[in-house]
Order: structure tokens, then sequence, then C-alpha cells
């Protein structure tokens, strides 16, 4: 009998992006033969998350629970199941101590370490609580997950020089099941419905925190309004247009968008479903990604699976994962993302490569170390 891999993907966090990362975690496991023959796969889930991982229900087991079950009866229904299923990991979770006593190995995984460049962007309580337990993980000897090279160098510089047992692990996004649905969406009409018309918008996907940098954007919409008129352009924004960390964010944001310079070239759709997101992805003549920060962007492995050409910030993270369809601009510098955006769109689009290479199974490959 095959022994079980749970992976436990429940969350009240506004921040989705965290439950998508667990699907694709999902979908480089299934695609390791070696990891398949010795494993079974186990997902514990919120009831309103249990679609995003139903693509996989053939091959795997779902669990759901209550939306509003707090995180230590989770804990106890999730022990409950590796009794049942003999699960030897759980991923991602904090180095618990009592799960020795189940024969249960928790394998932490940590995002990214933003709060130690960008204090300001945080509220003290949540740097603590970050830090806190950073600091607990870092002290343990189980397994530890990180998404990035850049991300291991934060860890070795902030927490821990001389911890083993830490693992890169790059992802790809997983959307092909996404992608099928929406052949049978009629996507002119979902353009139509947002004002769209394919290849002639820009498109940012992020919701409107600080550390996202929508303010390079906006200004570099104004210069090129005003030296490079020859660019006619509609710039989309995604997200939900708010930031509780940082109010007073919005109220620079709105500034910009209201400048007669830029209103009629943007648009802030809001929060969108998935299917209208990546609809909008795919017909966009190219994306912007003009983070400060970033673990391993979700939104720049979507734009990889579909082919997207794209304008990246140069920082770290964003180096070590762009592709043959990216060029760089210097993340706090809206000319040099003003002549970014009009290099691009003077670039013949056929010069860029037609498909993106599938990394999923190569990328699994580190997860046979772990699963021992």
């Amino acid at each position: 009998m095959k022994k079980a891999i749970l992976i436990f993907a429940l969350s009240r966090s506004p921040w989705i992006g965290g439950i998508y990362y667990r699907k694709n975690v999902i979908h480089m496991l299934l695609t390791n033969k070696a990891i398949m023959q010795k494993y079974k796969i186990i997902v514990l889930t919120n009831n309103q998350y249990k679609d995003i991982f139903s693509c996989f229900e053939n091959v795997i087991d779902v669990m759901t629970c209550n939306d509003n079950t707090g995180i230590l009866n989770a804990i106890l229904l999730a022990v409950r199941c590796c009794m049942l299923h003999r699960v030897k990991y759980v991923f991602p979770l904090r180095p618990f101590s009592f799960l020795k006593l189940f024969g249960i190995t928790p394998i932490s995984w940590i995002a990214d370490f933003q709060h130690c460049h960008y204090p300001a962007f945080f509220e003290r309580k949540e740097i603590d609580t970050r830090n806190f337990n950073f600091s607990q993980i870092a002290k343990a000897n189980t397994p530890l997950v990180l998404s990035s090279n850049d991300a291991l160098k934060d860890f070795r510089t902030f927490f821990s020089r001389d911890r083993g047992n830490v693992f890169v692990v790059h992802f790809t996004s997983y959307i092909e099941d996404e992608l099928l649905k929406l052949k049978s969406f009629n996507q002119e009409n979902i353009l139509k419905s947002y004002g769209l018309t394919t290849g002639n918008y820009a498109v940012i996907c992020n919701q409107f925190w600080k550390h996202k940098n929508h303010i390079v954007v906006l200004e570099a919409i104004k210069i090129l309004k005003k030296k490079m008129p020859q660019v006619k352009l509609q710039f989309v924004f995604t997200g939900e247009p708010s930031d509780r960390r940082n109010p007073e964010y919005m109220e620079e944001v709105y500034l910009l968008l209201n400048d007669a310079a830029v209103k009629d070239s943007v648009k802030v759709l809001g929060f969108i479903d998935r299917m209208s997101q990546l609809c909008i992805m795919k017909n966009a003549a190219f994306l912007i990604q003009p983070s400060l920060f970033e673990g391993w962007s979700t939104v720049v492995e979507d734009a990889k699976v579909l082919n997207m050409r794209m304008i990246l910030s140069d920082i770290a993270v964003h180096i070590e994962q762009k592709n043959e369809n990216s060029i760089l601009f210097q993340k706090n510098d809206p000319e040099d993302l003003a002549e970014s955006i009009n290099k691009l769109l003077a670039t013949d689009y056929n010069s860029f490569p037609a498909e993106a290479t599938d990394m999923s199974e190569q990328y699994s490959r580190v997860f046979e170390n772990i699963f021992v």
C-alpha cells in the first residue's frame, strides 16, 4: 500500500495565490513517475476552494472542511486523515514537533521575505508574526521548500546561514484545465463586456498592494502620451483596488488614475473571475509585471503558459524567472518602462518563441530528495 502526501490547502486569507500554488505543486508531483509509484496525494481544503482541485479528482483524493474551520480543528482533522491514510508527509506546514509521534514529517514553505526588505509595507504585528514563524522554521530540522534562489539568499541572510534540509523548488502554472474550458467560451464577448479588443491593450494583473508598484506604470503612461504619442494602447488593471496595509497608497493611485494625461488610457476592472482573467491575459498585446518584490511570480508563470510577451521589473527573482519572451526595465524608472513599451511594440511578434516549455517534471525532481 502506498503512503500518502497530504497537501494542506486551507486558508482564510485573501491571498488566493497561495491556493493556486498548491494546485501547481500537485501538478508537478503528478508528472513525476518515481514519486507517484511510492505515494498517493490527498488534499485537505476549504469547501470554497474544492473546485480548484477538481481537475485532479480522478488521480487524487480531495477532503474538505467548513470554510470557517479554525486552524487547531484543521490540524486535528489533518492528523485524523494522516492516521487513516498512512500519511508520511504534510505540505506546506510549520514544523509542529508533536507530528513525530504519528510518524508524520511536516514540510514547510516560505513564499518570500518581503517584510525584511520593505518593513514599511507591513503592520508591526504582522512583521512580528512572520519573524516568529520563520525563526521557528529556521530552528527545525524538517524540510523547508523555497520557491527561488533569491528567497534562499534571503533566508540565509535574515534567518539561518547554516540550516540544512532546505530545497529550492521552482513552480510552473497549471492552467490547462481552465484553458480547455475557455475554448468553449465566446472570448470576443468576454472582451466586449469589458470594453476590450484583442491585441489593443497591455494588462497588469496584480492586487493594488504597494509592493506591486502600479505607480511606475501610471507614470510611464504619462510619459508615453507626452513623448511617444504614436503609441496607441490601453492599459488594463485587474485586481482588488485596495491595500489594507497601506490605505494611503490607493489615494496616490487614484490621483494618477484621474490625471488628464492618464485616465483615457486606463481601465481598472477590479477583482474578476478566473476565466475572464485568463481570457484578458490571453488576448493582450503583452503583460507588465512592475513589482518591487516577488517570491516567484504566479502571474509570470501564467503568462509563460499563455506564451505572452512580458515586460518585467528588474528585481532579482524576475531575472531568475524570465524567459525568452521577457524584457526587463529598471523597477523605479517610468522613463525606462515607457521606452521598453515602445521597444516591445516595435518588435516583430513572430521573433518571439511560439511555445513555452513545460518545466513541471524537471522542477518536480527536487521533491524526490524530500520524499525519501
